[in-house]
C-alpha cells in the first residue's frame, strides 16, 4: 500500500473507531476492493460490469447496474467507496448526489480520483481516446492496454469531480471534510509510472511554468486526491 493510500486507510479506521456491523457499499468497484473494514462489514458492490462484480470475492452482494442512475435509497450505508470511478463518469454530480442520500448519519464517502487541474488531468482531458491507447501502449508499454477489462478506459475528468468539485459538492450537501489529501511525484513517475530522466527533461520545468502562469492551481503535485467526506449526526 502506498504512503497516501497508507493514510488514507489510517484515517478511516479513526473515523469508524469501535464500530461494528456497517453496512459498505463499494460504487463502481470492479473486482477489486482498495480498503478495510471490520470483519463483521456487510460489503454491497455495484458495477456496471457483471463479470467483474463476479470476480470481486470481497462482497456480500452484488449490483449490476449504473452509478449515475441507480437507486441506492436512503440512509442505508455506513460508508460509501468509490475509487478511480468518477473521473471516468459524464454526469459524476448524480453519483454524488445518489451517495449523499444514501448515506446514514454520521456515515462517510471515501473517494480517490484523479485530479483535472493538473498538467496529466488536463491532457487527459482534453487529447482522444486513441491516443491514450497508443500512449499506454506504446510509452508505457502495456501491450494488452485497451482489451476487455483493461485500460485506459474513457476519461471525462469533469470539473465536478476535481478536488475543488468535490469540495463543493460537500458544502451544497452539509457534509464535513475530514480528510483533504493529494498526490504525485511531480516527475516522469506521474506520467509513465516509472522514472525517466529524459521524459523529467521536459516535463519537470514545464509543470513549474505551468504552477507559475496559473498561480498554483495546477500543481505538480496534484496528481490526484485522497478525501473523506462525513455526514451530519
Amino acid at each position: 500500500m502506498r504512503d497516501d493510500e497508507h493514510k488514507l486507510q489510517e484515517a478511516l479506521d479513526g473515523l469508524i473507531g469501535g464500530r461494528s456491523g456497517l453496512t459498505v457499499l463499494e460504487a463502481g468497484c470492479g473486482s477489486l476492493s482498495h480498503l478495510k473494514f471490520p470483519a463483521d462489514t456487510r460489503v454491497v458492490g455495484i458495477d456496471i460490469a457483471r463479470d467483474q462484480l463476479e470476480r470481486n470475492k470481497q462482497l456480500d452482494e452484488r449490483i449490476c447496474g449504473d452509478i449515475e442512475t441507480y437507486d441506492l435509497g436512503s440512509s442505508r450505508f455506513d460508508a460509501i467507496v468509490c475509487w478511480n470511478v468518477l473521473e471516468h463518469l459524464k454526469s459524476p454530480e448524480q453519483a454524488l448526489n445518489r451517495f449523499a442520500r444514501a448515506l446514514r448519519p454520521q456515515g462517510l464517502i471515501v473517494l480517490s480520483a484523479p485530479n483535472l487541474f493538473c498538467l496529466k488531468g488536463l491532457a487527459t482531458r482534453y487529447t482522444p481516446y486513441w491516443f491514450h491507447l497508443w500512449f499506454y501502449r506504446n510509452v508505457r508499454g502495456w501491450k494488452e492496454a485497451g482489451t476487455e477489462g483493461n485500460p485506459p478506459f474513457h476519461a471525462y475528468l469533469k470539473t465536478s469531480a476535481s478536488q475543488g468539485g468535490i469540495r463543493r459538492f460537500a458544502r451544497s450537501k452539509g457534509l464535513e471534510v475530514v480528510h483533504d489529501r493529494s498526490s504525485g511525484e511531480g516527475d516522469s513517475r506521474d506520467i509513465i509510472g516509472r522514472k525517466s530522466r529524459k521524459l523529467d527533461l521536459l516535463y519537470k520545468p514545464l509543470i513549474f511554468v505551468a504552477a507559475g502562469l496559473t498561480l498554483g492551481r495546477i500543481s505538480p503535485r496534484n496528481i490526484e486526491y485522497f478525501m473523506i467526506l462525513r455526514a451530519r449526526s
